[in-house]
């Protein structure tokens, strides 16, 4: 394969992936701000470590920051290594970004927690299996001749 046609496949599958990754990137940003905690954590990851721009470091500190708060055990380490390589005023910027955070969305909902049923019946009782009855002994067949000749 030539050069030009080794770029013109690069170029080609570029933007071919281009769109798709656009698309996840509003699908998890939409996520990220209607509350899903996961996706915020997600587009933490994304800023801090995807785009790979130092002024992506206060973005990337507000949403770990923003998952942190709902619970997010990873986002709360995230946040922590993260914080500890910014300036004050880096990471107040930050802060002063999550308290102007809302949600545009409700998160999903968690699963409501399985609640057993009250017993209502008097359980089963199983009484053992029946015992086995005892076999006449197996004759053994008498064996055949074979054909004379």
């Amino acid at each position: 394969m030539t050069t030009f046609a080794r770029t013109i496949a690069a170029l080609l599958t570029a933007l071919l992936w281009s769109g798709v990754a656009h698309a996840d990137l509003d699908d998890i940003r939409h996520a990220a701000e209607g509350g899903d905690t996961k996706a915020q954590l997600e587009l933490g990851i994304l800023f801090q470590y995807g785009f790979n721009y130092k002024d992506n470091e206060i973005p990337a500190l507000t949403w770990y920051m923003i998952s942190a708060n709902q619970g997010n055990a990873k986002a709360v380490q995230l946040r922590d290594a993260l914080k500890a390589k910014m300036t004050e005023k880096e990471v107040q910027e930050a802060m002063e970004q999550v308290a102007q955070y809302k949600p545009t969305g409700k998160p999903p909902a968690a699963p409501a927690p399985a609640v057993a049923a009250p017993i209502t019946e008097k359980p089963v009782e199983f009484s053992p299996p029946p015992e086995a009855e005892p076999k006449q002994a197996d004759v053994e067949p008498a064996p055949i001749q074979p054909p004379a000749q």
